[in-house]
Formats: C-alpha cells, sequence, structure tokens
C-alpha cells in the first residue's frame, strides 16, 4: 500500500519511479549482454571445432586417391591387388587445445579467463566418413567428410550463480573437397 501511495504521489517527486525504470533497464540489458556473450562462445567454440576436424580432413590429404575425373574422392591406398581405405581420425581435442587453449581437467576440456572458468568441453565424438571408391552414382557429391559433436557447458555471469550453466550439445561438420 506504500508504494502504491508513493507512486500516486503527484507533487512531483519521481525520484523512486526514475530509480525503479533505472533499475529494470539495467537487468533488461544485463541479460541482452549475458545472451550476446553465450552467443560468441558457442560460435567460437563452433568454429574451432570445425577448423580442427577440417584440419583432420585435411591430414588425410595424401592418402585420397585422386578420382576426380570421375567426380569423387576419397582415401585408400592400393594393397596387393585390392584398394583398402587409408583414413586416419587424427587427434582432435589437441588441435582444440591449441586453438582454444584449452586444458585437460577432471574429464573435461577447461577454458579459463582469469581466475573463472569461461566454459567447459566435453564429449567429443569425431567420425570420419570416407567418399566410396567407385560409386554407381556419380550425380552424387562423394567427397571425405568428417563430423563432430561435442557438449559445451558456459557458467553464467552478472551475478548468475545461482542458475544453471548453458549447456548445449553442438553438431559440426566439415569435409574436403578438391580445388582442381
Amino acid at each position: 500500500m506504500e508504494i502504491k501511495r508513493i507512486i500516486r504521489n503527484e507533487k512531483g517527486n519521481f525520484s523512486i519511479s526514475t530509480l525503479f525504470i533505472v533499475f529494470i533497464l539495467l537487468i533488461f540489458t544485463t541479460v541482452i549482454f549475458e545472451y550476446v556473450r553465450l552467443q560468441i562462445v558457442a560460435q567460437g567454440v563452433r568454429d574451432a571445432v570445425q577448423s580442427a576436424i577440417t584440419e583432420t580432413c585435411e591430414d588425410n590429404y595424401a592418402n585420397i586417391y585422386n578420382g576426380i575425373r570421375e567426380g569423387y574422392s576419397g582415401g585408400y591406398k592400393r594393397n596387393g591387388d585390392k584398394w583398402e581405405e587409408n583414413i586416419s581420425a587424427g587427434d582432435v581435442y589437441s588441435r582444440l587445445d591449441d586453438k582454444l587453449r584449452t586444458h585437460e581437467e577432471g574429464g573435461c576440456h577447461v577454458k579459463y579467463s582469469g581466475e573463472t572458468v569461461e566454459y567447459r568441453l566435453s564429449g567429443l565424438t569425431a567420425q570420419i566418413t570416407n567418399a566410396p571408391f567407385a560409386p554407381k552414382n556419380t550425380e552424387e557429391k562423394n567427397q571425405l567428410t568428417c563430423s563432430a559433436e561435442i557438449d559445451l557447458e558456459v557458467p553464467l555471469s552478472f551475478g548468475w550463480q545461482f542458475l544453471p550453466p548453458m549447456k548445449i550439445h553442438l553438431p559440426i561438420k566439415g569435409g574436403y573437397t578438391p580445388k582442381f
């Protein structure tokens, strides 16, 4: 009742109303900044993982059988009288550690900003899919592809420690496409 009386007071004193409006705007602004920060972190991690798996595909470049004339290519080697797959998944986590400056801690790869945790990465799965050696349908785009999935956990800042951290699952895909 006291608040209603103060708000309805017509004596021209808007200091309480002004403080209330500024407080609401401040909370709204911090929520927007936090949302933008989370988007930037997630986009940066996604780009780094995609770069790491693309580099893994590029590492397999020397193993790729040049079937470009037929419109396909894949990682194969000749063994006697038959062709065998010759691809390697590499170590994507070590590439991520180099790119993102994370380090392993308790089963996760953690990035610190000063003393506080900026984000945690876990559950990385990477898979290389080889292009078929002699596909029946050359109309399809057959290429060496790398796909990965990773879990990202970002603690909230701006005094939101009582809320749970943002946890998302990021699926990422990359591939090798010959230029010539």
